[in-house]
C-alpha cells in the first residue's frame, strides 16, 4: 500500500480548499483505489472523520515529521499557496514542508497550484531554491507557469492542467425548492442571483456598489441570496452590505459545507462572486456567471473562460454589474452551451493531475 501525504490550507472552514481535498482525495482514489492517505489540517479529527483519511496537525512538528517519514509522495497543493499577500509566513510554511520531504529523500508533486502573486524577495528566492527541487509541477493556469519561469523556476517538469474541483462531481440530486426549503428559503419564483462575497484589504467601494446592484435585482423581482464560501469570515461582509440595502436579500448565516453550496449554485441563474470556487463550481454546473476580481488568479480563471470580470474594486460602480448581469441573463443559453463544452476539456486536464502522481509512485 503507498501512502500519500497532502499539504494544503485544510481544516479552516474555507469551503473552496475543502472542495480542493475532496477532489484530490476522489481522484487519487480512482486511480489508487488502495492509496493510503494522510492530510496535514488544522482540524484533523474533523478532516479524518469527513473524508474518511488519516490526518495530523499541521502545526505539530513532530506529528508532519512522522508523516513525511511513512510517505511515498508529498503532494503540495491544491489551492494558493504559493502567494505572499495573505502573510509572510505562507510561502515559508508550505515550502518549508516541502524542503523536509526532499530532505528525507521522498517524492514531491505541486498538484495543480496557482502560484502568486509573490511580491517579497525572500518569497521569491525560496519558490525558486525549494520549488526548483520539486519532481513535478502542475499548475492550474498559465499564468502561474509564467510566473514561476519569471521567478527562475526552470528544473521540474511543469504542466498547466486545470483546477482539481473540476473533476469533482458532487451529488446534486435534490430538486430546486428542497435546496431552498432546508435554508428555510421561500421557493424563488424567478430567477435567483447568488452572491459570494469576501473582505478585501478594507476595500469599501465594492460593497456599495453590490448593494446597489442588489437592490436593482430585487427590484425587478429576482431573489438575491448572498453565501459564505468562508464561515464566519465571509459573514460579515454580507452583512455589512445588507445594512446599505433598501430591500432585503436573503443571508444563508451558517456553515454550508461543499455539497450544499454546489446544490445551491446549481438552482441558481447566475453567480456573481469575489471567491474563486465559488466560480469555479459554477462553472462545473455551467451556471452563468460574473466575477469581482481581487486577485490576478479571478481574472485569469475567468479569462481563461471567457466570462465577464470587474476589476478596480474600490471604483466599480452598481450600474456597471447590473449591464454585466443583465447582458449575461439575456444570452443565458448561449452562456451555458460555452461552459458545457469548456467543462469538459476542464474535467479531463484536471484528472491529469492524479494521474501523474499516480506515475511519480510507481
Amino acid at each position: 500500500m503507498k501512502t500519500v501525504v497532502i499539504s494544503g490550507y485544510y481544516g479552516y472552514e474555507n469551503t473552496g480548499d475543502e472542495a480542493l481535498l475532496a477532489s484530490i482525495i476522489k481522484a487519487l482514489k480512482l486511480q489508487m483505489p488502495d492509496v493510503h492517505i494522510i492530510v496535514l489540517s488544522i482540524s484533523p479529527e474533523e478532516t479524518a472523520i469527513c473524508y474518511g483519511v488519516q490526518s495530523v496537525n499541521r502545526l505539530s512538528f513532530f506529528q508532519v515529521i512522522s508523516a513525511l517519514k511513512s510517505a511515498d509522495l508529498l503532494i503540495s497543493g491544491g489551492g494558493s499557496l504559493l502567494q505572499d499577500v495573505t502573510g509572510s509566513l505562507t510561502i515559508p510554511y508550505y515550502l518549508g514542508i516541502v524542503a523536509l520531504a526532499k530532505m528525507m529523500g521522498k517524492p514531491v508533486m505541486f498538484y495543480a497550484q496557482g502560484i502568486g502573486p509573490v511580491n517579497g524577495r525572500i518569497g521569491r528566492l525560496l519558490i525558486r531554491l525549494i520549488g526548483s527541487r520539486a519532481d513535478m509541477i502542475t499548475l492550474r493556469d498559465k499564468a502561474s507557469a509564467c510566473l514561476l519561469q519569471e521567478i527562475g523556476v526552470r528544473r521540474p517538469p511543469v504542466e498547466v492542467t486545470a483546477d482539481p474541483v473540476f473533476a469533482l462531481e458532487p451529488e446534486t440530486g435534490t430538486v430546486r425548492e428542497e435546496v431552498f426549503r432546508t435554508l428555510g428559503i421561500p421557493a424563488p419564483a424567478g430567477p435567483v442571483v447568488g452572491i459570494f462575497i469576501r473582505e478585501w484589504q478594507g476595500t469599501k467601494g465594492y460593497k456599495e456598489a453590490v448593494a446597489k446592484f442588489a437592490d436593482t435585482m430585487l427590484a425587478k423581482e429576482r431573489q438575491v441570496i448572498f453565501i459564505p464560501m468562508q464561515y464566519p469570515a465571509d459573514v460579515a461582509p454580507a452583512r455589512e452590505i445588507a445594512a446599505m440595502m433598501g430591500y432585503a436579500p436573503v443571508l444563508a448565516e451558517k456553515a454550508l459545507g461543499f455539497s450544499r453550496i454546489a446544490e445551491l449554485v446549481k438552482s441558481m441563474d447566475i453567480v456573481v462572486g469575489m471567491r474563486l470556487h465559488a466560480l469555479i463550481i459554477a462553472a462545473c454546473f455551467a451556471v452563468p456567471m460574473v466575477g469581482l476580481s481581487y486577485d490576478p488568479k479571478v481574472s485569469d480563471f475567468l479569462r481563461g473562460i471567457g466570462q465577464p470580470v470587474l476589476e478596480d474594486l474600490e471604483n466599480i460602480s452598481a450600474a456597471q454589474l447590473v449591464e454585466e448581469v443583465e447582458k449575461v441573463l439575456d444570452n443565458r443559453d448561449i452562456v451555458r452551451k460555452g461552459l458545457l463544452d469548456i467543462r469538459k476539456e476542464l474535467q479531463q486536464k484536471a484528472l491529469r493531475n492524479s494521474e501523474i502522481a499516480a506515475q511519480l509512485i510507481d
